[in-house]
């Protein structure tokens, strides 16, 4: 039997999931370490995955903004491109310490942190 889960909670995990996206390399590296495996760079992408289907719920009850609809929908299709057989030295340590692939996610999940910031403030004044 499945247990529902609050779109509340689906969203805490998303932006869960887009904080570890932006850590430093190293840092994402310890994560991985903490959980069990190092070597399991895909983690960090399918933690996002499988919380993503969450946006257009949450953006449809005004739980989250359309920048942060936006800059979520950006960094889930740089991960998409960064995906199969031809990626695959990306989904390693060392591609996750070092390519620019993995700069750009971080970047981008680092840009989505701050739209949810920046839409929470908005919503507050409003």
């Amino acid at each position: 039997m499945a247990i529902e889960r609050s779109v509340e909670t689906q969203v805490a995990d998303l932006w869960e999931a887009v904080l570890n996206l932006s850590l430093p390399g190293e840092d994402q590296l310890k994560l991985l370490e903490a959980m069990g495996d190092a070597n399991a760079v895909d983690e960090l992408a399918l933690a996002m995955d499988d919380s993503f289907r969450i946006v257009n719920e949450a953006f449809a009850s005004d739980q989250m903004g359309r920048d942060e609809l936006t800059s979520l929908n950006l960094l889930n299709n740089h991960l998409d491109k960064m995906s199969g057989e031809e990626n695959a030295n990306l989904w390693t340590p060392q591609g996750l310490r070092q390519s620019g692939e993995w700069q750009e996610a971080r970047r981008l999940a680092t840009n989505a942190i701050l739209s949810k910031q920046i839409s929470r403030l908005r919503r507050a004044s409003a």
